[in-house]
């Protein structure tokens, strides 16, 4: 399945199954409220921040992706998103007194990442996700609220 841009809303419409929204943002701008279904602080994983090979980048570079994914705790969270997902947006049987109907729990589903800046783990941490959700076959609309004005 795609990665949609978040703000893409008219193909996330056509969409006839259920959705997933992958956010990233930092805590520097003081908006600590929670926005999303479930919230990651990522804060304590393997900080690209200073190293000098990834100066001008940011966590969307597969370069800061590659270099976070040998925390091993990005394996569990990746995990445990998917875990999530097949749980609460893949269709399951679902029987009542007439008939049995295959339908998702949830028509939507949304992980937070945040860090300090939000522009380094959380981004990184959102988008590999992204991609094992969208591997596995779900829609997935992502927003990475820090780099919205960066190139």
């Amino acid at each position: 399945m795609p990665i949609v841009a978040f703000s893409d809303r008219s193909a996330l419409a056509e969409q006839d199954r259920p959705t997933i929204g992958v956010y990233s943002m930092g805590s520097v701008n003081g908006s600590d409220r929670q926005f999303s279904q479930f919230q990651f602080d990522v804060n304590k994983l393997r900080d690209p921040c200073g190293q000098k090979q990834f100066y001008g980048m940011t966590g969307r570079n597969v370069e800061v992706q590659t270099w976070l994914k040998v925390d091993e705790r990005v394996a569990t969270i990746t995990r445990e998103c998917l875990l999530l997902a097949d749980d609460l947006v893949k269709p399951k049987p679902r029987e009542d007194e007439t008939r049995t109907e295959v339908r998702p729990a949830s028509t939507w589903l949304s992980f937070a990442f945040k860090d300090f800046h939000g522009k380094w783990i959380a981004p990184a941490m959102a988008e590999i996700v992204a991609h094992e959700l969208s591997d596995a076959g779900y829609t997935v609309a992502l927003f990475h609220r820090e780099l919205k004005d960066l190139k």
